[in-house]
């Protein structure tokens, strides 16, 4: 078996912040962590205003860094934001004494070597090399003048600007073929959506903030066995079945997606738009929300956002409160406040694990056909 990989978590917060807060608030880089099968030893939380502009956490805490990492074995440093390539060369170089094979990530760099994890189609594969290389490529290139500017302080030729040009070139080159590649694909599945509009067939698409229960729901309602994991990503194709619906008599398309998470840089979304291709033309879409969470409406405001994005073209949103078995507290009270709010997107409320809601579900699907 695969020895798990030994892990720091980074942040920075405001001294105001209280540190119960602070660790609170690194639960979802944590499940991140825990879905990449990594093991998170040690948190670091640094009290500042902002971030330090050359490590992030400044000096003396990345010396404090530096000393865990020896101690530990660390092999990977997350910090939890998205962050310039100057400050994950600068903390790795301080790292470097006391492990030569130290890693530095941000969050975006961890969700990609997660997306690897879970990447099967071509499509997904390429989505995934292209947001790399979008993610790597100012790394790489600003890293080379920066070593250029290096060596020429001491006397050598350095790098030179034009190799860097050429990376530059090569990096923009690699980019262009893998999009060319990507829209064949994404023309070939936009054709096919036409010709089921075409045919008069509708559709329904299933989103939702990762790990809320979409997958389970999808299974239950398209009668597949999709394997569900309590993990972050773990789908990352949008997967199709048939929703046969009783009252209307007729079969619709239903499809699951990718989960969606806060702070993703809008070219990492744009990546993915061909896989949300159902998303951004379906006829239906179940917003699918764990009602048990606690940062529920903030989670729903993240989804809301990275819709509006993609410029989701649906005629109706159905918002579906799932995991009702789970909630903790006043049910009635919860299920009044939550109608009020969101009356507009027709609140149901259901638990996949009990098949609590779903008939009703279906007739609000059905009246939205």
């Amino acid at each position: 078996m695969k020895k798990a990989h030994r892990i720091i978590l980074v942040d920075v917060v405001d001294p105001h912040t209280h540190r119960d807060e602070a660790i609170h608030n690194l639960e979802e880089l944590r499940s991140l962590v825990s879905t990449y099968k990594g093991v998170d030893i040690v948190t670091i939380i640094q009290h500042r205003t902002r971030p330090d502009k050359a490590t992030f956490v400044g000096s003396g805490k990345a010396i404090e860094l530096a000393g865990i990492v020896k101690k530990q074995k660390i092999d990977i440093v997350v910090i939890n934001a998205i962050v310039k390539p100057t400050v994950l060369f600068n903390l790795t170089k301080v790292l470097w004494e006391m492990n030569p094979d130290i890693q530095v990530w941000d969050r975006i760099d961890l969700i990609l070597n997660i997306f690897d994890l879970h990447a099967q189609t071509k499509q997904a594969k390429l989505q995934i090399e292209i947001a790399r290389m979008r993610h790597m490529g100012p790394r790489i290139y600003g890293l080379g003048t920066m070593l250029s500017r290096q060596a020429g302080g001491i006397g050598t030729r350095g790098i030179g600007e034009t190799n860097i040009e050429l990376m530059k070139r090569h990096w923009r080159d690699q980019i262009r073929n893998k999009k060319e590649e990507l829209e064949k694909i994404s023309a070939q599945h936009l054709a096919q959506l036409k010709r089921r509009q075409d045919q008069n067939f509708s559709s329904v698409s299933i989103v939702g903030y990762t790990n809320a229960g979409k997958t389970s729901l999808f299974n239950l309602l398209a009668k597949k066995k999709k394997v569900v994991e309590n993990a972050l990503f773990v789908t990352l194709d949008s997967v199709s079945g048939k929703l046969y619906l009783p009252t209307l008599k007729k079969e619709v398309s239903i499809s699951d997606t990718i989960g969606f998470i806060k702070d993703l840089p809008s070219s990492l979304i744009d990546t993915f738009k061909s896989t949300l291709m159902e998303s951004i033309h379906a006829d239906v879409i179940l917003h699918v929300i764990d009602v048990a969470d606690p940062k529920m409406n903030e989670k729903i405001e993240v989804v809301e956002d990275i819709l509006r994005e993609i410029k989701v073209k649906s005629k109706k949103v159905i918002y579906v409160f799932n995991k009702v078995d789970a909630h903790l507290g006043d049910g009635k009270k919860t299920l009044t406040e939550i109608n009020n709010k969101y009356e507009l997107f027709t609140p149901q409320f259901i638990s996949v694990k009990e098949s609590f809601g779903i008939d009703k579900l279906i007739s609000e699907i059905e009246k939205n056909i």
